[in-house]
């Protein structure tokens, strides 16, 4: 997550200024409680102790302060267990208290969780589906303006772009015998057919450049050839990260 638990705490002070007075009195000091909790040593009963004061008072505050805390309690699971935020469970809680964009990320993430691209370093999508992945992402990217909520999705989407150019344990993009996986060269060739104008299919062309100079085979031996293929790889997913704003 691009957003540290600091900063999202700071997000949440400054949000808080806003509101009208009588209310603030009440809402600032449900924020110096919520705040306080947050600072705790994560543990299985302080995250169910949050849940429940989340749901007895996320409703109170507008969707933009509600987005800030839902997040800080996001990261405060996660750095607990990146395992344990269940993102349904959190559209199921909290969905109406906050923004159709944050909600629409939630989605997202609970797909991911439902039906992930990788378990036990095993590859469970064709590059096609990875592709598509990466598109349904930088599509959602482009239409939300919300910030947060951007970077959020962001690095998802590197994720994603990651896995097209590598691979991963089972489903490596070269074989044992370094050349390039058929069916990955023909699938993004296709991709940059129906999709052109995407930042996808831009960094695709890219990377498929980058193999034809090496006539889509990589010596694993040949210390600088690997070396320029991964860092290559690594400058196309932060420029993609970066490009799908535009």
């Amino acid at each position: 997550m691009k957003k540290t638990f600091c900063a999202l705490l700071c997000a949440i002070t400054v949000a808080f200024m806003a509101t009208s007075c009588y209310e603030a009195v009440n809402l600032a000091e449900i924020k110096a409680e919520y705040m306080e909790m947050l600072q705790t040593s994560a543990s299985l009963e302080s995250i169910d102790e949050i849940g429940e004061f989340l749901d007895l008072h996320l409703g109170r505050f507008e969707t933009t302060y509600a987005d800030q805390m839902l997040i800080a309690f996001e990261d405060y699971v996660f750095a607990f267990d990146r395992y344990r935020p269940n993102y349904r469970e959190f559209l199921e809680r909290y969905g109406d208290y906050i923004s159709s964009a944050l909600a629409s990320l939630y989605e997202i993430k609970a797909e991911e969780q439902e039906n992930p691209a990788v378990i036990d370093n095993t590859l469970q999508m064709t590059w096609a589906e990875l592709a598509g992945r990466a598109l349904e992402l930088e599509l959602f990217i482009r239409k939300t303006n919300n910030l947060t909520v951007q970077e959020e999705a962001v690095d998802i989407f590197e994720n994603y772009i990651r896995l097209m150019f590598m691979g991963v344990g089972d489903m490596p993009i070269f074989d044992s015998d370094g050349i390039f996986n058929e069916n990955a060269r023909s699938t993004y060739a296709e991709f940059d057919i129906f999709f052109p104008d995407t930042t996808v299919a831009e960094v695709l062309r890219e990377y498929m450049y980058f193999l034809a100079s090496i006539d889509f085979q990589i010596d694993f031996e040949n210390i600088e050839e690997t070396i320029a293929f991964s860092d290559m790889c690594s400058r196309l997913v932060l420029e993609a990260g970066k490009r799908v704003f535009r």
